[in-house]
């Protein structure tokens, strides 16, 4: 079995980097080369549910989460993403920690000399850095809007498109979100990513999503939006991100199997 070590310097080496001392620059260029080498995708969450179901537990395990990604062009949602960036922040020495968002969202909490920072690489957003927690900022891409907004009642994320949640800057550890990730797992959840095969990332600089044979580029100059047969899917998904099409055809299978009837 590999090391914790071991795991860790395997993902550095998929984002291109390697071992340094702890610092805010450091965390920024970590940020940054996980949002443009690790997908944001639902395939994963659909493979490993079953499993999940199993155990009682629907993270997988690190040393399978970091070998698809290696091997696979893999990623995951904000659970999986948030676990193992905290995760790789800890081995690297950073003090870093689990915060959650209500409705539903995890991201990182690293406390750093400036202070506490919010590092966050599971929202499919445009976030290339990390941000000091108490403080607000805003982004805008071809995408979306993003605004971050601290008030006198609470932290307020806000996509536009998209929905308003409410940070809690609490640290947390993975165990004490265990039964909200269970939560997230609930094919009865109206819109839960269990229903999409969605996939997203950037390809030569553009952010690029395929969800239910739907792909969509967010170029500079406007939406381009293609929609695909069924039996192309999986070749476009080795074509256009280099994924491995079969990651894509379990997802599928566990999604008819699984997922609602009507």
């Amino acid at each position: 079995m590999t090391t914790t070590h071991g795991l860790a310097d395997r993902l550095l080496a998929h984002l291109g980097l390697g071992r340094e001392e702890p610092g805010l620059d450091y965390l920024n260029r970590i940020i940054r080369e996980h949002q443009f080498r690790v997908p944001f995708e639902t395939l994963t969450k659909l493979t490993d549910y079953e499993d999940g179901l199993r155990r009682g537990d629907f993270l997988p395990p690190l040393e399978l989460y970091v070998e698809r990604i290696a091997t696979r062009r893999a990623g995951g949602l904000c659970w999986t993403l948030a676990r193992g960036l905290q995760f790789l922040l800890s081995d690297l020495g950073f003090d870093a920690a689990l915060m959650y968002m209500n409705p539903g969202h995890c991201c990182v909490r690293v406390e750093l000399p400036e202070g506490p920072f919010y590092a966050d690489v599971g929202y499919a957003a445009p976030i290339f850095q990390a941000y000091p927690l108490f403080q607000s900022f805003a982004l805008d891409t071809p995408r979306e809007t993003f605004d971050y907004a601290v008030r006198d009642d609470g932290i307020f994320v806000t996509r536009n498109p998209g929905p308003t949640k409410q940070l809690d800057p609490t640290p947390r550890s993975i165990e004490e979100l265990h039964d909200l990730v269970t939560a997230a797992n609930d094919w009865s959840v109206p819109r839960s990513f269990l229903h999409r095969l969605a996939y997203a990332t950037f390809v030569d600089g553009v952010y690029t999503s395929l969800t239910d044979g739907v792909l969509r580029r967010y170029l500079p100059g406007g939406l381009e939006t293609t929609t695909l047969a069924p039996s192309d899917v999986p070749a476009a998904m080795e074509d256009i991100f280099g994924v491995d099409p079969s990651l894509y055809l379990e997802a599928a299978e566990v999604l008819r199997r699984c997922g609602p009837t009507s």
